[in-house]
């Protein structure tokens, strides 16, 4: 168990040992649980996190450690930030609640580039890289963003606004074959189907678009009531979710599963044409978007403090 989830026990081998001495005057390793919170909360100070899987080969990643060592130096970023580099076993702290971070995750591995997240002193997060993972540092792009999240000027990538557009027999060709993206449609009826069913299923469908605001898969709805729709979508009794891949959408795909958001979620992230951003082929988060959701929650400020 412990060689996939950070937090369980034992550790990976060298975990306590991999640190070398010769950084530690100005690089910190990640304190258990609400220790980094509740010291943050004092000083504010603008803090970097630099995660990797450092305990499996320290002699390929420690030149990670030299760069962020060298940024922490007085001269540069030592006096305006505080600097934890740690292996990302110890993430764990991120998320008490179910130790929910993979450290096997497929983006974390020791070809990878390390995962980097800076909290600014108001408490919000970045991330050093874009929707689809880290980016590969060096100490002067590293040096700017760290600048740019002491000054209160670091900005996050752009979503899409997260909303589910509605289709219509009207519109159809214009919104289905205007561009290349792959599309997620939900056809429901909103007299047959029932109040409760369908304001549930409302529900989902915005929960969904909110989880998808950073992929490139478009999420409409359609209300069939009293509408005619193409053969090809075969809908023996709404509500109905299909998927159409960009470059094949004269071949709908129906989802089977039982619909909720869970297993819409799943099946978009099964069939979309390239791999999701955020989540892999079962629908399950990857480690960097994870990690910053939890950090971001961690280092809020209208978090109840007394939990850390």
């Amino acid at each position: 168990m412990s060689e996939y989830y950070c937090g369980y026990n034992p550790p990976p081998p060298n975990f306590k040992t991999f640190f070398p001495e010769k950084y530690k005057d100005r690089l910190q390793r990640l304190p258990n649980f609400g220790k980094l919170r509740s010291s943050w909360e004092i000083h504010r100070r603008p803090t970097v996190v630099v995660l990797h899987v450092f305990a499996d080969d320290i002699g390929a990643l420690e030149k990670w450690i030299d760069m962020v060592y060298r940024l922490a130096a007085p001269g540069l970023l030592g006096g305006e930030m505080d600097f934890f580099v740690d292996d990302v076993w110890q993430s764990f702290i991120f998320n008490e609640d179910d130790f929910s971070f993979s450290r096997s995750d497929e983006g974390c591995t020791v070809d990878s580039f390390p995962l980097i997240y800076a909290a600014n002193s108001t408490g919000k997060v970045f991330f050093f890289g874009d929707f689809t993972g880290p980016k590969l540092p060096d100490l002067e792009s590293l040096r700017d963003f760290c600048d740019q999240v002491i000054k209160g000027i670091a900005e996050e990538p752009t979503a899409r606004d997260p909303t589910v557009e509605n289709l219509s027999l009207d519109s159809w060709n214009e919104l289905m074959y205007a561009c290349d993206n792959d599309i997620a449609l939900c056809f429901y009826n909103s007299l047959q189907n029932g109040a409760e069913v369908n304001r549930s299923l409302m529900a989902n469908l915005d929960w969904l678009a909110d989880k998808l605001k950073q992929e490139s898969v478009l999420l409409y709805k359609m209300d069939i009531n009293g509408a005619s729709i193409p053969k090809k979508f075969l809908v023996e009794s709404p509500p109905a979710f299909f998927f159409l891949k960009g470059n094949q959408k004269h071949n709908p795909l129906r989802c089977k599963y039982k619909l909720d958001m869970w297993t819409m979620l799943r099946f978009i992230a099964e069939n979309s044409s390239e791999e999701l951003c955020y989540y892999n082929r079962r629908g399950n988060r990857r480690l960097h978007a994870d990690l910053l959701i939890h950090i971001r929650d961690y280092f809020n400020l209208s978090r109840n403090k007394t939990r850390y």
